[in-house]
Parts: C-alpha cells; structure tokens; sequence
C-alpha cells in the first residue's frame, strides 16, 4: 500500500492497521456533516411551520413545504443513524489497535500522525523528536506488518521529553 507525503513523494506503508486509524477521521467527519444538515433541516421545518397559512398544497404529488422537510428529516436520521453504527466499528477497532500498543510514546505518536491526521513536523516538534529519531519511528510503524509487530524505540524520541 502507498501512502503520498508531501516532503518525500511515495511512500511504501506496509502496517495494515494504518488505513483503519486513519479512516476514524473521515467517518467522524461524514457523521458531523450529517448532523449539520440534520440541524439544517430541522430549522428549516421550524420556518415552515411557523409560515404556515393554512392554504391548500400545490398539486402534482412531488411532497412540499412541510411534508418535505419531514421526508428529509427521515431520510438523514436513517443515514445518520448508519454512519453512527459505522463509526462505531470504526472506533473500537481503532480502540482495540491503540490499546494493543505497549509503549505510550508510541500510542501517543501513532494517534497524533494516523488518527488526527497531524503534520509530520507537528508531531517532531510536539514529540520533541530529533529529525532521524522521527524518521526511524515513521519507518518501523509503517514497515510493520501491523500496530503489535512494531519495533518500537523508547529512543526514537529524545530522553525526558514526554
């Protein structure tokens, strides 16, 4: 699997849980963009009800109006409700992966770089990572099969700094 970083082109991922961590993001993502027109729709039918005057519909059987929004309103709950239930796996097998990880350095550098998406140099910094001691921990991550067979380095980061 190919992962692209903007300061050195392709790079080869060979760990298999990187892609599952990594999609935690996005779902968390689809679900708040749910939400926001889940809450769009809901000001929407307050508008409606409140302008509401009594005439008759318009004709031609296409739902309007109030009857609209209520169709809408269902049919983003349903894919809510879908994407929560999604999310959800999302997240207890990302739980699963990170709790599998003996040393908290890592935990805390995987989290940081392949769950909330960081900046590389984000993550030295923040780390207090030496350049080669970042590279070094990016490299045994990803060149692992997956997250429990990585060789992890208390001295990838410098000593006393986390």
């Amino acid at each position: 699997m190919e992962n692209f970083d903007a300061g050195h082109g392709s790079r080869m991922v060979k760990n298999r849980d990187i892609p599952l961590l990594s999609r935690v993001l996005y779902t968390m993502q689809d679900v708040r963009s749910l939400e926001s027109r889940l809450e769009w729709q809901r000001d929407r039918m307050f508008s409606i009800t409140q302008n509401l005057s009594g005439m008759p519909g318009r004709k031609g059987g296409k739902p309007h109006g109030f009857d609209a929004a209520l169709a809408a309103i269902d049919e983003l709950n349903e894919q809510q409700c879908e994407r929560l239930r999604g999310y959800i796996r999302e997240l207890k097998t990302a739980e699963r992966i990170i709790n599998g990880m003996p040393s908290r350095m890592m935990r805390t550098f995987v989290v940081m770089l392949y769950v909330e998406n960081l900046p590389a140099a984000v993550v030295q910094r923040e780390l207090n990572m030496t350049r080669r001691g970042f590279e070094n921990a990016r490299n045994a991550v990803e060149q692992a099969e997956d997250m429990e067979r990585v060789k992890w380095s208390e001295r990838f980061c410098e000593e006393g700094n986390f």
